[in-house]
């Protein structure tokens, strides 16, 4: 409590940890101040699914295409496993073939491949066969991109904490709340704290500390619907799975000319799951376990009832897209980010020594890590 440090970082889910490691990658002696005993919010509730394709463009894929590489320097690092890597959207539609065949056309489409339904013979070339895995009979083509991969959030988030504190240097204090900010004064409920900077990352948390700096953003909280499902013994998928709807949801995807045409499909023959805000994805943990998802409904706090039609509808288009004979429900959780229309993330200047980073676009696992160096590269050269 007596040493003062360049910067204190209240919050430790995963926008407070890449600000913490971005500091000490810059020399900064750094204190992250969390509530609870250890991350409970969104980071640890999440796929796991570190994104890069079908993030806007602009700043949204940059910042993911930045932090794809920190996270797979720190999953060495850190001794975090990297469970599978690549994603396959399955295309159901002719109109989502020209989504993926415009994507391939754009910066943000280097690397990736579409496969058309001719030439399903060449997916042997690949480490795992989708069609192995995947229910390809009513496909049309398979977008791949190689750009993803998977961790285990509820075991990577501690695991990225203790390297951090071990090995990095970054102080922390747990159960600890914040409860005021005067410049470099911070008055907690262990007592008080001094730092020359404060950034405030409070995740979803928008009713504490933050609210004071936060009350003119237009933000809501998101609030989805998740499962864990055992399948069928020594199944694997490929990688990553996603759906064709998420070319009309993605925005990297959706905002391209080509993409209206399958938003207006997806209108018509989806309604319940664009009501729902429901696309899915699919990604395997280390014990063959599935987990799927996500629902969205978005409202002035979280939704605490699950809807049991919601987890249906998942499980439906689970069972439509994925070759598999079992399907067994042993976990339900949901999960909550801060959103916003206007922008995917923001940082509030409050003053030359206060900061409030939020990622209001669910993708924090996936763009944190380039919010920081961006943060910083302008905070600590004004």
């Amino acid at each position: 409590m007596e040493k003062k440090y360049d910067l204190l970082i209240v919050g430790a889910g995963i926008v407070g940890m890449a600000h913490a490691y971005e500091a000490r990658q810059r020399g900064l002696s750094v204190l992250v101040v969390e509530q609870n005993d250890r991350c409970v919010g969104a980071s640890i509730r999440n796929f796991g699914f570190i994104t890069v394709s079908g993030q806007r463009a602009g700043d949204t894929w940059r910042r993911a295409a930045y932090s794809a590489q920190v996270w797979k320097n720190l999953a060495q690092l850190a001794s975090i496993k990297v469970l599978h890597q690549g994603t396959w959207i399955l295309c159901e539609r002719p109109e989502a073939a020209e989504v993926a065949k415009a994507f391939l056309k754009t910066e943000m489409g280097k690397d990736c491949q579409y496969v058309a339904k001719a030439d399903y013979s060449k997916l042997d070339q690949f480490e795992v066969n989708p069609a192995l895995s995947l229910n390809l009979e009513n496909s049309v083509g398979l977008l791949y991109s190689p750009h993803e991969f998977r961790v285990e959030s509820r075991e990577a988030i501690p695991q990225l904490a203790q390297y951090l504190e071990k090995k990095r240097g970054v102080d922390f204090c747990w159960n600890t709340a914040v409860l005021s900010i005067e410049g470099s004064q911070i008055k907690t409920s262990q007592g008080h704290l001094s730092a020359d900077k404060v950034v405030i990352c409070p995740g979803a948390s928008l009713t504490g500390i933050a609210k004071p700096y936060l009350h003119h953003r237009p933000l809501k909280l998101c609030t989805l619907q998740m499962l864990r499902v055992k399948v069928d013994e020594g199944y694997r998928l490929p990688g990553s799975v996603m759906t064709d709807n998420s070319l009309a949801r993605y925005l990297g995807w959706a905002n391209l000319p080509e993409a209206a045409a399958l938003k207006e499909r997806i209108a018509k023959e989806m309604p319940d799951y664009l009501k729902e805000g429901i696309h899915l994805i699919v990604v395997q943990s280390e014990d063959g376990t599935l987990v799927v998802g996500d629902s969205h409904r978005y409202g002035a706090y979280e939704d605490v009832f699950a809807s049991e039609k919601t987890d249906q509808l998942i499980l439906d288009l689970l069972r439509q897209v994925l070759n598999i004979k079992a399907l067994n429900v042993v976990e339900r959780w949901t999960g909550v980010y801060p959103s916003s229309d206007a922008y995917d993330a923001f940082i509030e200047k409050v003053s030359p020594q206060l900061r409030v980073a939020v990622v209001s676009s669910g993708t924090g696992a996936s763009t944190a890590f380039g919010l920081a160096k961006d943060n910083f590269d302008e905070w600590l050269t004004t």
